[in-house]
């Protein structure tokens, strides 16, 4: 990789570097937009029932060659409006993070002054074709699982139609099947968040939604795609690392019940707080990925105003960025 083009490092090092010099001000949005559902992520956890699906999940993973069977409970019909109004809530205050968040982003890279009113009129702007693109990437990935199930459904008829038995289905050779399968599905899956991975950015700066944006965020990380891997990666495996930290301690905990008082919430607030900071870190290195690409494909003037200048920023001209 040319010591020019930019590189998971240089994009975090930027993020932070934008994100501490403008800290109360990323502090305040990520108080207002992310913190509340990652406090009612986590506390919806505490409140399943024990064992919950969660636990399970995990300790089977935990004993993947056991002989033990982990049943995985229902969750439970009561939890359905709960459910419901989490995942709307989500919905709404993620979109409104990811429009102000960028719009910030995107200011504080150039050290222009990045004020918190400009931040929320921007998701008066921006809310609803950002929501709508979100919407419609979620409609597409549905879509194409939706294709796989009914395609192995399909392909299992098929077998019982020629001729092979319900003992086929717990045969090793329909296992490595399934899972053969199943790491297309996820590679393919995976492929196109890549490609689509600059739509929020490209909503927000641009003001290109729907297909449009997904279709400029393709043309926008080509030659990129590689550094978007590693980044997702990156974010990916902190997510991961803290979702086990916290069924450990909620399988040592017995679950994680309301009857250890305070130290459930306050196990809550730190895991909350934490799971807050890595979703302000994605929303912010995908806006610096996404100024790096633009400036790659020479459509940035990169000049940073000296007045507005606040710490250490890098300069940047169009040859300091060399993405093919």
């Amino acid at each position: 990789m040319s010591p020019d083009r930019p590189n998971l490092w240089r994009i975090l090092s930027d993020t932070s570097r934008i994100i501490n010099t403008h800290s109360a001000h990323f502090s305040a949005l990520t108080v207002l937009f992310i913190f509340p559902t990652s406090l009612a992520g986590f506390a919806f956890y505490s409140l399943l029932p024990h064992p919950n699906p969660l636990e399970t999940l995990y300790l089977r993973f935990l004993n993947i060659f056991s002989t033990t069977d982990y049943q995985i409970p229902s969750a439970g019909k009561s939890l359905l409006l709960p459910q419901l109004l989490y995942f709307l809530s989500t919905l709404i205050l993620g979109t409104c993070a990811g429009a102000s968040i960028t719009y910030s982003t995107f200011h504080g890279f150039y050290g222009r002054p990045v004020e918190f009113i400009s931040a929320l009129k921007s998701i008066l702007v921006s809310f609803l074709p950002l929501l709508s693109t979100t919407l419609l990437v979620d409609v597409i990935t549905g879509l194409i699982n939706f294709a796989y199930m009914g395609l192995l459904f399909w392909a299992l008829n098929g077998l019982v139609s020629i001729g092979f038995d319900v003992e086929f289905y717990y045969s090793e050779y329909f296992l490595v099947f399934v899972i053969a399968t199943a790491v297309v599905l996820v590679a393919a899956v995976f492929y196109l968040q890549i490609e689509w991975s600059l739509a929020p950015a490209v909503v927000v700066v641009e003001s290109e939604w729907g297909l449009g944006a997904l279709k400029r965020s393709s043309y926008l990380v080509k030659g990129a795609r590689g550094v978007m891997f590693l980044m997702m990666l990156f974010f990916a495996v902190l997510a991961v690392g803290l979702a086990i930290c916290y069924l450990k301690l909620a399988a040592i905990a017995g679950g994680g019940g309301s009857g250890e008082g305070w130290l459930v919430v306050i196990k809550i607030i730190v895991f909350a707080g934490f799971s807050s900071i890595i979703l302000l870190y994605v929303e912010a290195a995908t806006t610096v990925f996404f100024i790096y690409c633009k400036v790659s494909r020479h459509e940035l003037d990169f000049e940073i105003d000296e007045k507005y200048l606040v710490g250490e920023y890098v300069r940047l001209s169009y040859d300091d960025v060399n993405v093919v």
